[in-house]
């Protein structure tokens, strides 16, 4: 279940914590940029002999030129491991599809390597790797035309990419490659719409924020940032000096559609025998509220059998939730999505057994499907330094009210869960 991206799950968060060691070594980029302020920004540890060596664009927008932005109800990341013709890895793209029909996506954008992405209402924030494994972030339009290369503040790495929805803000987070510990894991806010005004360094309590994990709030331009001691605050994306502390937890879980609640986890008081603790926190007020989830599945082994479960996917107000729940039988896998509420839990889907490895969930802004990511039982690694995936991988959209499979997609990291 989501606790990420878009609340990042368990799996993902293991995934990041062991790429984090392939992340040195890296060569310098190739392209210059064109401006003496882009250059100020860049050129900490710069020589002359590296200038032209500096992150480069990598993506081909494939829209057509328009005056209004592509509409799609949903986007999925499709990465392609198989070869060309020509023994070239072939490009992966991100798809744009409706919920109607039994299309199987659009492409909206294609790259060598595309690590992730965000969605704004006219554009797609893309994070795309060069030859060395360093980060170029680029800008998209939905109305087609060339992308657009967004200023890091040097060389190296960047994840947990989100956008603000109503706004025209993404945000992301920025490791240096170089090793000298100026940056690590920090948090940066970028407008779309206003790129003279350059990337904003948030600031914590005590100066620039290093974010293990973090959210943008719903209909806002603040955010809810996480640090490696399990601090929380909420911050003004655009005004330096409004922090506030939101205590320590074990792992955020999303915001509950339709609310101002931040839905948080904490550790079983005795490990191994109670279930984790959840809590509600209202970001306007900062009230914590335990947040009772009757039926949450607690972690079995027994003959063999190893059943586990993912963090709850909160779906309303109610405590309406779902939770993936996860079963080892000598090697083979099988999961199923339990939906829970007042009047109990029920299985609401179960993939077939040629994609029964569920992977993260997340819900559609009318709360009316669930995007499921599932792959095979035996799959191979894409090998990509951030965020590696199963390959092959698809989304699968889930009606929450009977758990009719809507239609499925190839790719991951669907546009809901940001």
């Amino acid at each position: 279940m989501s606790t990420k991206r878009r609340p990042v799950s368990a799996k993902r968060a293991a995934a990041i914590a062991a790429a984090a060691e392939l992340l040195a070594g890296r060569r310098f980029a190739r392209r210059l940029y064109g401006t003496i302020a882009i250059l100020a920004v860049l050129a900490g540890g710069l020589t002359v002999a590296n200038l032209s060596k500096l992150p480069h664009p990598n993506s081909t927008s494939a829209l057509a030129r328009s005056a209004t932005p592509a509409a799609f109800a949903l986007y999925t990341l499709h990465r392609d491991t198989g070869k060309d013709n020509t023994g070239l890895k072939k490009p992966d793209t991100i798809l744009g599809t409706s919920l109607a029909g039994s299309d199987q996506g659009t492409v909206i954008v294609s790259a060598p390597r595309i690590q992730e992405y965000a969605a704004l209402p006219s554009a797609l924030a893309v994070v795309t790797l060069n030859d060395d494994n360093t980060s170029s972030l680029e800008i998209i339009p939905l109305t087609g035309g060339p992308p657009t290369l967004v200023p890091l503040p040097g060389l190296g790495t960047v994840a947990n990419l989100h956008a603000a929805g109503s706004k025209h803000l993404i945000g992301f987070t920025f490791t240096a490659s170089s090793g000298t510990g100026q940056y690590w894991k920090s948090l940066f806010v970028y407008d779309v719409d206003n790129p003279s005004s350059g990337l904003r360094a948030i600031q914590g309590i005590n100066g620039p924020v290093s974010a293990a994990d973090w959210r943008f709030v719903p209909g806002g331009a603040t955010l809810v940032a996480q640090t490696d001691d399990q601090s929380m605050f909420i911050i003004d994306a655009l005004e330096t000096g409004k922090v506030s502390p939101l205590g320590a937890h074990a792992g955020i879980l999303g915001f509950v559609p339709g609310t101002d609640e931040l839905a948080v986890a904490d550790a079983a008081l005795k490990k191994g025998i109670d279930p984790p603790r959840y809590s509600t926190i209202n970001v306007t007020t900062g009230t914590l509220t335990t947040l009772t989830l009757p039926g949450a599945f607690v972690p079995d082994a027994a003959n063999g059998v190893t059943t586990t479960a993912g963090q709850p996917l909160v779906l309303d107000a109610s405590g309406q939730y779902a939770q993936v729940v996860r079963k080892y039988d000598g090697g083979k896998e099988t999961s199923l999505v339990n939906l829970t509420d007042k009047n109990g839990s029920r299985t609401l889907y179960q993939p077939d057994a040629t994609w029964s490895r569920i992977l993260d969930t997340c819900v559609s802004p009318a709360r009316d499907y669930l995007a499921v990511e599932t792959a095979a039982p035996r799959y191979a690694g894409d090998q990509y330094p951030v965020l590696p995936e199963p390959t092959p991988i698809r989304t699968d959209l889930v009606d929450v009210k009977s758990g009719t499979v809507l239609k499925s997609v190839p790719g991951f990291l669907p546009n809901w869960c940001g």
